[in-house]
């Protein structure tokens, strides 16, 4: 188990979150320093992010946990985040519309070509954060695109994955939350694992999240993290659910590959 992690996400809402619970998780799990930085945009696609660093946008708020509370800095570029610490991993993701369309994907090897040449440490390892499908009731005005069905949308941002970031050797990894959640809707839990249809819930989605960053970019086995958010002891009788979605999807075949 690693001591001390720094995680820097270039995201949008996703990103919040999945890293919404991470430092408390990570602490919980035994990593004593955990530095979590999030640069944020709300709906940023992976063009945007290009397009912002074309322009050097100072359009991003900036997300800093250093002790279990998140802390936002408006107003800042991706090389203000980039070089604000020596990053041990940082986070890719696109934005949930564009997550099951290939060809949004075309503008990733300039994030990553300048992430590159930014980072402070040259041991930085760069990870792809799969994000989830909508709820199957979901009135984001974008589901249309996917038929307004989950299983359709799923499938396409697996498709997606598999032909545009598993080939990429820029990529370490994967954080494979979008196949976590769908395993828990398989579960007694059902589709109540967002908030608003897309965004995840306050207590087992942005939970289960925490979990999947944990196991994927640490190590962490999930059963031995028993830290739940204040005012969520109810999820303590699904953990186990939980457990054992992120379990089985970080096992998964669909990534298997050599690092």
């Amino acid at each position: 188990m690693k001591r001390s992690i720094k995680i820097l996400a270039i995201g949008n809402s996703f990103s919040i979150d999945a890293m919404e619970y991470l430092w408390h998780v990570l602490h919980a799990g035994g990593v004593e320093e955990v530095v979590l930085g999030d640069l944020f945009i709300g709906g940023c696609p992976v063009d945007l992010h290009a397009q912002n660093i074309k322009d050097n946008a100072h359009t991003y708020i900036y997300l800093k946990n250093t002790d279990g509370v998140w802390h936002q800095t408006p107003d800042q570029s991706l090389t203000d985040g980039l070089l604000d610490e020596a990053w041990d991993i940082i986070t890719l993701q696109q934005a949930s519309h564009d997550s099951g369309l290939p060809e949004t994907y075309a503008r990733q090897g300039e994030v990553i070509d300048y992430v590159n040449t930014h980072k402070r440490s040259p041991d930085a390892k760069i990870f792809w954060h799969m994000t989830w499908a909508y709820q199957g009731d979901s009135t984001h005005p974008a589901f249309p695109r996917y038929g307004c069905d989950q299983v359709a949308m799923y499938q396409s941002i697996m498709s997606a994955v598999r032909s545009e970031i598993l080939p990429n050797p820029a990529y370490v990894g994967i954080i494979p939350v979008g196949m976590v959640i769908q395993h828990l809707r398989a579960t007694p839990l059902g589709d109540t694992l967002t908030r608003d249809g897309f965004h995840l819930s306050l207590d087992h989605g942005r939970y289960a999240a925490a979990l999947t960053w944990a196991q994927t970019l640490c190590g962490m086995d999930p059963d031995t993290v028993d830290w739940v958010p204040n005012g969520c002891e109810h999820i303590r009788k699904d953990l186990p659910y939980i457990r054992g979605a992120v379990k089985d999807a970080i096992s998964h075949p669909f990534f298997d590959k050599t690092y």
